[in-house]
C-alpha cells in the first residue's frame, strides 16, 4: 500500500515542484511588465515630439524659408531625422521587450493551468500516507521518512530551476541562429552590391538588415531573461557587444557601402560567437539536469527501500 501511494505522491511532488517555480516565474514577469510599459509610454512620447521636429522642419514656414536661404535647413533636416530614428530604435526595442514579457506571461499561466489541483492532489495523498505510517510506523520511522521527502522536495525544486533555464536557453538559441542565418544572407547581399550590384542587391541587403534587426531586439530581451535564469542556478550570465544600437549605422546615409559591409560582417562574427556561448551553457545546464535526476533516483530508491522495511 505504501509503495502505490509513494509512486502516486512522487509524480505529485514533481507536479508541485513545478507549479512553485512557475508561479515565481510569473509574479517575476508581472512586475518586470509593468516598468517595461512604464518605460514605453515615455519612449512613446519622445518619439512623438521627435517626429513632431521633422514635421515641423517640412512645412513651409517664414522659419524654414530662413533656414533654406541660409543653407542650414539641410542640417537641420539630418539632425531631426537621426533623432527621430534613434527614438524609434529605442521604441521598437522596448516594444518587443513587452511583447516578449506578455508572452512568457501567457504561456506560465497556460502551463499552471494544468497544475491547479496538483497542490491539493499531494495534500490527500500524504495525508493518506501519514494515517498508514501512524498504524505500521514508529516515531523514529516518521522522521526518516520526513527528512528523505525534505531532500527529494530540494533536489526537485533546484532541477525544476535549471529545466526553466534550459527551456529560456533553447528559445535564444533559436533566435541567434535565426539572425545568424539572416546576417550570412546579407554579408553575401553587401559583397554583390559593393562589386557592381543593382537596385535589387541593396534592397535586398537593406530587407535583411531591417529583419536582423528585428530579431537582434528580440535576442537583446531574451538575454536579460535567460540570464536571470542562470542567476536562478548560479551561472554567470552572458552578454552580447552587437547591441540593437549597433545597427543605427545602417539607416545613417552619411556611411558608405563599405562601413555597412563591415559592420554586417562584425554584426555576423559576434552572433556566432554569442551561439557559441548559448550552446556551451546549454550543454552544461542538461549535463546539470541529468546529474539532479540521478540524485533524485537515488533518494527515491532510498525512500522505496525504507518503505519496504517498514
Amino acid at each position: 500500500m505504501l509503495e502505490q501511494i509513494n509512486i502516486q505522491i512522487t509524480n505529485a511532488k514533481n507536479e508541485v515542484a513545478k507549479k512553485y517555480v512557475l508561479e515565481n516565474k510569473l509574479n517575476e514577469l508581472k512586475i518586470e511588465l509593468q516598468k517595461a510599459e512604464e518605460e514605453l509610454a515615455n519612449l512613446e512620447n519622445n518619439l512623438k515630439k521627435e517626429k513632431r521636429d521633422v514635421d515641423n522642419l517640412k512645412k513651409l514656414s517664414l522659419s524654414n524659408l530662413i533656414s533654406t536661404v541660409m543653407g542650414s535647413k539641410p542640417d537641420k533636416m539630418e539632425k531631426e531625422e537621426k533623432e527621430y530614428i534613434t527614438a524609434k530604435l529605442q521604441y521598437d526595442t522596448c516594444q518587443s521587450n513587452v511583447n516578449l514579457i506578455k508572452s512568457n506571461i501567457n504561456d506560465i499561466t497556460n502551463r499552471l493551468k494544468g497544475l491547479s489541483k496538483c497542490e491539493n492532489v499531494y495534500a490527500n495523498l500524504l495525508k493518506k500516507k501519514i494515517e498508514l505510517i501512524n498504524v505500521y510506523g514508529d516515531e523514529n520511522t516518521k522522521n526518516k521518512i520526513i527528512y528523505i521527502e525534505k531532500n527529494i522536495d530540494m533536489y526537485l525544486k533546484e532541477m525544476k530551476e535549471v529545466d526553466e533555464s534550459i527551456y529560456v536557453g533553447n528559445e535564444l538559441l533559436d533566435e541567434v541562429r535565426s539572425a545568424k542565418k539572416l546576417l550570412s544572407s546579407a554579408k553575401a547581399w553587401s559583397t554583390f552590391d559593393i562589386f557592381g550590384g543593382d537596385l535589387l542587391s541593396s534592397m535586398a541587403k537593406h530587407s535583411k538588415i531591417d529583419d536582423v534587426q528585428w530579431h537582434l531586439s528580440k535576442i537583446s530581451n531574451l538575454i536579460k531573461s535567460f540570464n536571470k535564469e542562470l542567476k536562478d542556478v548560479n551561472i554567470s550570465g552572458i552578454s552580447f557587444s552587437s547591441s540593437t544600437k549597433t545597427f543605427d549605422i545602417f539607416f545613417d546615409n552619411i556611411f558608405t557601402d563599405l562601413s555597412v559591409d563591415k559592420h554586417i560582417t562584425d554584426s555576423y562574427d559576434n552572433i556566432c560567437v554569442l551561439e557559441v556561448k548559448v550552446e556551451n551553457i546549454l550543454r552544461k545546464l542538461k549535463r546539470d539536469s541529468e546529474d539532479l535526476k540521478e540524485i533524485i533516483e537515488c533518494k527515491k530508491n532510498e525512500y522505496d527501500e525504507f518503505i519496504k522495511n517498514i
